[in-house]
């Protein structure tokens, strides 16, 4: 017997099952290549404003108690997922 399951409420949206709501998740996900873009554009952001590469960033505050900044845990993370992205490219 197959149990049936329950309708799935996120963010006031209800779907019938998990299927249909990774359906909903795919078909609006953005292009790789947009993703990418928009974290470099970030990171730029980043850079112009502290005057040193992500790359350097990550050297300097790994480790430090700055570290856990929220400002610089957004750059550290945007930095990490653009690391990941590019090593799938």
């Amino acid at each position: 017997m197959r149990v049936k399951e329950k309708p799935l409420t996120i963010g006031g949206m209800t779907f019938e099952n998990v299927e249909e709501f990774a359906g909903y998740v795919r078909k609006r996900q953005l292009p790789r290549p947009e993703v990418i873009e928009r974290v470099k554009q970030r990171l730029a952001t980043f850079e112009q404003k502290y005057g040193m590469t992500s790359e350097e960033f990550c050297q300097t505050i790994a480790g430090t108690p700055a570290e856990d900044e929220p400002h610089y845990l957004m750059w550290k993370m945007d930095y990490e997922a653009y690391m990941e992205l590019m090593e799938k490219e």
